[in-house]
């Protein structure tokens, strides 16, 4: 007898049952993973920009100045406008005060100043401050800035 040559309808199911279950488990963290690459990468971002908002400060010895907008930022010295940023996702929005630094890197802030990156309206990370105005990010989970 020749051999036969295909699937089986059994063999055919069993490997779209498979697949089905693959799928269920796979696209849910896909779309986490994505989430979060989007976040992390508008944190370390906006962190870059406001380290350049208080090295300009320093290097031009006048007050400079970072922004933040809803879908972006902008840094710049009342004169020049040094960077403007838009976020690529429409997921991601951003919410806080403006940040003046002098010409000595610092910054008049209270101690609960930070800017909040939300995805889909919930904070999953911050930007926030120390008083001498150094930035760092915090995720949303480990609570409120310092």
């Amino acid at each position: 007898m020749k051999g036969t040559k295909g699937f089986t309808l059994i063999e055919l199911m069993m490997a779209v049952t498979v697949a089905a279950i693959l799928l269920s488990v796979g696209i849910p963290a896909f779309l986490n993973l994505s989430e979060r690459t989007s976040v992390s990468t508008t944190s370390n971002e906006m962190l870059a920009a406001l380290l350049l908002a208080r090295s300009e400060a320093v290097r031009q010895e006048s007050n400079t100045t970072f922004t933040p907008s809803g879908n972006g930022w902008q840094v710049d010295t009342g004169v020049l406008n040094l960077l403007t940023h838009t976020v690529d996702s429409n997921s991601i929005t951003i919410s806080g005060n403006a940040v003046t630094y002098n010409s000595r890197g610092r910054a008049a802030l209270n101690d609960t100043d930070a800017i909040s990156i939300s995805f889909n309206g919930e904070v999953k990370s911050r930007i926030c401050l120390s008083l001498t105005g150094r930035p760092f990010v915090r995720k949303a989970e480990d609570g409120l800035c310092p």
